[in-house]
């Protein structure tokens, strides 16, 4: 697949060294990239967009929607690591010219592409329980730290890839304890297949903590996100090889630097590669980011009648 490159961003070398690496993608150029080597630079975007496949955006600053949209007018297919500097109606419209040109359009949900997802695929994951928590430390200086946007958003997201449903209804409730802006959330997500997820987080705790467990008929899993460890406990109707416990214990470990940055965009260009040459829809494609935000205005939106302050 033919790619080109827009935006320098987190383009740094070993980045581009990745890329390079990858079987799936031959590099074509870059487009507004400055201070990096190794990759040919073309002055007009439409000049380079006629020599490839797809895009690759790795730049906030370049990810507009006059860029994004030009990409897509041309049938280009395009991956997009952070596209919140376009509105909602831009987004749309982005959802609707990919889906006339046949391309796809891949949103950077990282959160998606865990070693964890892979391990869970043994399993027939449905689940009916699900229980999330993300505690960080307490920092006065941390005024800027958002409790929906930069930690229960993740949560937010694996609650929507495991629940696999419909959203039913949202409720939910905030505290300013020290901060004159919500320091603790606790969420409420029903689903219409009758998952029911509740997520918490907390930027005024005393230790880390970012957990996700979920309950099944059968099966009890739980995630830490911190030990980068998967724990799976499942009832396989043997009473003879249970123990004072019920059912079968079995753990996985994720490698070394398996969700670092570098690992996390390998995995993510390999599925977009596979989205585009199978012809499926992307595990994280922008109407997967649709969802995600819609869930988390009306979350902010239960806040504005939700939330107390100390102030």
């Amino acid at each position: 697949m033919r790619i080109g490159i827009i935006g320098t961003g987190n383009l740094s070398p070993k980045v581009l060294q990745n890329l390079n690496a990858n079987e799936n993608v031959e590099i074509i150029g870059g487009y507004d990239i400055y201070g990096v080597r190794d990759i040919e630079v073309f002055d007009s975007l439409s000049d380079l967009l006629v020599l490839v496949d797809a895009m690759v955006v790795l730049d906030i600053l370049s990810s507009t929607y006059d860029v994004l949209s030009q990409v897509v007018k041309y049938g280009k297919h395009i991956y997009v690591e952070n596209i919140s500097l376009c509105s909602k109606s831009d987004i749309r419209k982005l959802d609707m010219y990919a889906y006339e040109a046949g391309t796809v359009f891949q949103v950077g949900l990282k959160q998606r592409f865990y070693d964890f997802y892979q391990d869970l695929e043994k399993y027939t994951i449905t689940p009916r329980i699900l229980e999330s928590s993300r505690y960080v430390k307490f920092n006065k200086k941390s005024t800027q730290l958002s409790v929906i946007d930069d930690l229960m958003l993740h949560d937010i997201d694996v609650a929507l890839k495991l629940c696999q449903g419909e959203v039913k209804s949202i409720y939910s409730t905030a505290v300013g304890v020290y901060h004159k802006d919500p320091d603790v959330v606790n969420t409420r997500i029903e689903f219409y297949n009758g998952c029911v997820a509740n997520l918490s987080a907390s930027k005024i705790s005393n230790k880390e903590v970012h957990q996700t467990k979920f309950f099944q008929n059968n099966t009890y899993c739980s995630i830490d996100f911190i030990k980068q460890s998967l724990n799976v406990q499942n009832n396989t109707g043997d009473d003879e090889v249970m123990g004072e416990e019920w059912g079968v214990k079995t753990t996985y470990s994720q490698a070394k630097d398996s969700d670092g940055y570098i690992a996390i965009l390998q995995k993510e260009i390999n599925s977009f590669y596979q989205s585009i040459t199978n012809n499926v829809e992307s595990i994280s494609g922008i109407s997967q980011y649709l969802q995600l935000q819609s869930v988390t205005d009306k979350i902010k939106e239960q806040l504005e009648r939700n939330f107390t302050t100390n102030a």
